[in-house]
């Protein structure tokens, strides 16, 4: 028989810090599945919804390589919330499956922890999938400025996509673990490796959790 894995939901507004805990969780040897990555592969040259989303929104979404210019789309996407959740209703079905098979498979394979990290689970309902939902927390403020920092998005294009998720303190409320990512990035890491830690003791073993 094999023993159930502790599945961990990891999420957090964009710009929050979540790969940095992702990481983290990484090193600490819990495979993780990053949904973003999942949300590349359909838009990407010869994915499963390019045609669709060029149908939707006309050539000029169309990347020169052959993919979804993401760029292009999240102009149209988040400025009309309409189009988001149609995205969104052809999106999350797909990424849904892919996120089942992965949890069964680490479960297969004898792992005691397994994680997906997903900006989105709480706003789609996919938080139910998870024993623990991890949410990586900084005020509105600092990840608007990080995302202009790192994305060289306006001021007002940045607080845009910010406006399509739920607010902060909303998306901490409703986890079961908390990681305070306002600090430096050491402080976030070193509060991720004692979450993993946790998460270990709590699967009933040890093995993988860092020192």
């Amino acid at each position: 028989m094999v023993d159930p894995v502790l599945r961990v939901g990891l999420t957090g507004g964009i710009a929050s810090g979540k790969t940095t805990v992702r990481k983290v969780f990484e090193l600490s040897g819990i495979p993780m599945l990053d949904a973003d990555a999942l949300t590349h592969e359909l838009l990407a040259p010869g994915g499963e919804l390019v045609e669709a989303v060029v149908h939707r929104f006309g050539r000029e979404v169309l990347a020169a390589e052959g993919g979804i210019d993401r760029k292009a789309l999240g102009a149209r996407v988040f400025a009309n919330g309409q189009e988001r959740k149609w995205l969104h209703e052809i999106l999350h079905p797909r990424i849904r499956a892919d996120i089942r098979k992965f949890l069964d498979r680490s479960e297969r394979e004898g792992s005691r922890v397994a994680g997906v990290e997903a900006a989105l689970m709480l706003e789609t309902g996919s938080a139910a999938l998870y024993d623990r939902v991890v949410v990586v927390y900084c005020p509105a403020e600092q990840q608007v400025a990080r995302l202009v920092a790192r994305s060289g998005m306006s001021l007002e294009e940045a607080r845009l996509r910010l406006s399509a998720q739920l607010p902060p303190e909303e998306k901490a409320s409703r986890g079961t673990d908390l990681v305070d990512a306002s600090g430096t990035v050491a402080e976030t890491e070193a509060a991720a490796a004692v979450l993993a830690r946790r998460f270990f003791a709590r699967a009933g073993s040890g093995a993988g959790s860092p020192d």
